[in-house]
């Protein structure tokens, strides 16, 4: 080939190589920034590492058309941490009106840019300031703080009423003045429906009856407490008993012990269990604890789901050294609902040592019989309607939601040789319910967000169904039926 062909050159004689890059219209590029802007969930406590969030950073950064055009869409999640930042927020929505119709989530915290707590006084200062100027307000993240005695006067609780779309408040590693003043914050949002609690403490140090506190919650649909103090939980499990709470998420760490009374998970787990359909369960338990001696014992004494029968689906993640595998036969056991249709186990493994978490994992599971008796369990009558693939289990990262499998294992070959040993295990030693159609096994965050998706649509189709009259029924099968009469 000649050396000319490389480079084809222009009538002027110049190459090529020199023509501008060829660019899209700025309606189209516009479009493109919108859809990646769509597919951003902004539900999550922490959108760090978020790929389409990062995404549309990088698209602010190509050019000023498509700054401006990323600019309302980057304000749909709002950090203010400090009193300051309140202010320059109050400015802006005066002089770009449209804004107030932009930002979905507003996250309150100290200054510190560590996961240390560091003291806010400017809660009050947004609930009085922004009052009534933010009308599509979702949800408020309170995160990283120590809420002080004072930062919040009686008017300020009131101002938060305004905020009536707010559905969601997340309330992460934070100290709390009072269980009073939680117990008003929480009361003062007129449509909360979701209600985050993780590593919530309280500087009170005499005890307060809950039932003398202010609860007004009747919207409440969805509680999820982690690692919370034990007055915040006592205050949530009458939260609990005044809502009609559909999904519970619940973190249980390591003082379950047999001899343990007047347990508090167990507590929110009746006051909920009327009205229960979805139960999230973290297990992060000391890993001493013997658990060849008190996984019955445990589970009926913490962890027992006999009242609850209304529950659909049945989530379950394991920290390592994962002890807690054993209780899973006992949990699934005492499960009364006719409406069961989907349960999940995940093995949350630590990124810098996946390999032998998993490796671990495998050869646990091979030897202890865990899964024979699961299978066995499952064949009950109340598990005879489980969704085709309905039984999912499956391992992640235990840090970042957005981590590949590729990245955790080192190389892909090596995921791919873990994977089909996962598979090839679960399958074998679970062969009734392989033969039944309603195992899956996921491997990443987002195979088990897609498997969850596929539950809620399995799900609603059935209540779809359920809920026909006999006559839609009997027309639905005559048509089906009907005599071919194209020909």
């Amino acid at each position: 080939m000649e050396e000319g062909a490389l480079t084809r050159t222009t009538a002027s004689g110049a190459s090529s190589r020199d023509d501008p890059a060829p660019r899209l219209p700025t309606e189209i590029c516009g479009r493109i920034i919108d859809q990646l802007a769509a597919e951003l969930f902004l539900g999550h406590i922490s959108v760090t590492g978020n790929p389409n969030l990062l995404a549309l950073r990088s698209c602010a950064l190509v050019c000023r058309d498509w700054y401006f055009h990323t600019w309302y869409h980057l304000r749909q999640r709002i950090h203010l941490r400090g009193r300051n930042d309140v202010l320059s927020l109050s400015r802006t929505l005066r002089e770009r009106p449209r804004l107030r119709g932009v930002v979905q989530q507003v996250v309150i915290s100290g200054h510190s840019a560590s996961d240390e707590r560091s003291v806010i006084q400017h809660l009050g200062t947004f609930a009085a300031m922004l009052s009534g100027k933010l009308p599509e307000l979702l949800m408020i993240s309170i995160t990283d703080a120590e809420w002080t005695v004072g930062s919040m006067r009686m008017q300020c609780f009131e101002c938060l009423t305004a905020f009536r779309l707010v559905h969601t408040l997340a309330i992460t590693n934070v100290t709390v003045p009072s269980i009073a003043q939680l117990a008003r914050l929480i009361s003062a949002l007129p449509g909360l429906g979701t209600l985050w609690c993780d590593g919530v403490e309280c500087s009170q140090k005499h005890p307060v009856s809950p039932v003398s506190l202010p609860v007004n919650s009747a919207h409440l649909e969805q509680l999820d407490v982690r690692w919370v103090a034990p007055a915040i939980q006592d205050l949530l499990v009458r939260i609990s008993q005044v809502s009609r709470l559909r999904k519970l998420v619940l973190a249980v760490v390591g003082d379950l012990h047999p001899s343990s009374r007047g347990s508090r998970s167990q507590a929110l787990l009746d006051a909920s269990a009327g009205s229960m359909e979805v139960f999230t369960l973290y297990i992060d338990p000391d890993s001493s604890m013997d658990s060849d001696t008190v996984d019955s014992t445990v589970v009926e004494q913490h962890l027992n789901l006999s009242s609850h029968a209304s529950l659909w689906r049945l989530q379950i993640y394991l920290r390592h050294p994962f002890v807690a595998w054993s209780w899973i036969p006992h949990i699934v056991s005492r499960i009364p609902s006719k409406y069961l249709a989907s349960m999940s186990v995940i093995f949350f493994i630590r990124a810098a040592h996946a390999a032998d978490d998993l490796d671990g994992a495998l050869t646990m599971m091979e030897e202890d019989g865990i899964l024979v008796q699961l299978d066995d369990t499952l064949q009950a009558e109340y598990f005879a309607d489980i969704a085709p693939g309905g039984i999912c289990l499956g391992f992640d990262d235990a840090d970042n939601d957005w981590t590949s499998p590729e990245e955790l294992f080192g190389t892909e070959s090596s995921f791919r040789e873990r994977h089909n040993r996962w598979d090839e295990l679960i399958r074998r030693k679970m062969p009734r319910c392989n033969v039944r159609g309603i195992l899956t096994t996921v491997y990443s965050f987002e195979e088990e967000t897609k498997w969850r998706s596929n539950m809620d649509e399995f799900h609603e189709a059935r209540q779809n169904q359920e809920s026909k009259t006999g006559v839609e029924v009997q027309r639905e099968d005559d048509a089906e039926h009907a005599p071919d009469s194209s020909g």
